[in-house]
């Protein structure tokens, strides 16, 4: 099912797939999201399945809350300073995951990633129902989506609800900083450059 963002039903029907354990589809800044609960393990499975994404590869909580940062480990002072000049914005940041973090959201590794959209549709969502396990909603090797037409063509009925936010003018998915390690590593450069990143923190590797 499509339905618009400016649908009254939009947010309430989300919520309702979400908590059943169905997948949804969503507008972020960047790109469209596709997205599950952590708690509902089969709809994350589903996700890693209908994207062809591989094990190695986790995926990201899409938070509304900087208290979800919780669920890490240990928040190192870097990843204060960046949520404070970048959130909600295009960052997503990789932490050590706490026993917290269901296995089957980190895949193989030991890691969690964070992402804050700076969307008051997606803000709403995950106030109501808390972080949202998610990525980008395409088939893993393929151009990013930026449109549903775009997301369902290549997800198609496999996914339960998109949220149709019109076109994204953006269409550059968020940077990916790596702060689990002993130096601050960017592993994807996205929408924020390494140059704004490194006036906040200082040097980064790449």
């Amino acid at each position: 099912m499509i339905i618009s963002v400016q649908n009254e039903h939009a947010l309430s029907e989300s919520i309702r797939i979400l908590k059943s354990g169905g997948i949804v589809v969503f507008p972020t800044e960047t790109v469209y999201g596709v997205g599950a609960l952590s708690a509902k393990t089969n709809a994350v499975e589903k996700i890693y399945k209908i994207k062809n994404r591989n094990r190695s590869k986790p995926l990201l909580l899409h938070i509304s809350k900087s208290e979800s940062l919780e669920l890490a480990q240990y928040v190192p002072p870097e990843a204060i300073e960046l949520v404070k000049r970048f959130w909600p914005g295009p960052l997503s940041l990789i932490l050590k995951a706490s026993d917290r973090v269901p296995r089957n959201v980190i895949g193989n590794g030991d890691t969690i990633g964070f992402r804050m959209p700076n969307n008051p549709f997606f803000q709403k969502l995950a106030d109501a129902v808390g972080p949202i396990v998610a990525t980008s909603a395409n088939k893993s090797g393929n151009p990013n989506p930026v449109s549903i037409k775009s997301a369902y063509e290549q997800l198609g009925n496999s996914v339960d609800l998109y949220v149709d936010g019109g076109e994204i003018k953006n269409g550059i998915a968020s940077t990916i900083l790596d702060l689990s390690k002993d130096r601050p590593t960017v592993l994807r450069i996205g929408a924020i450059s390494v140059s704004e990143i490194e006036s906040v923190i200082g040097k980064v590797e790449r």
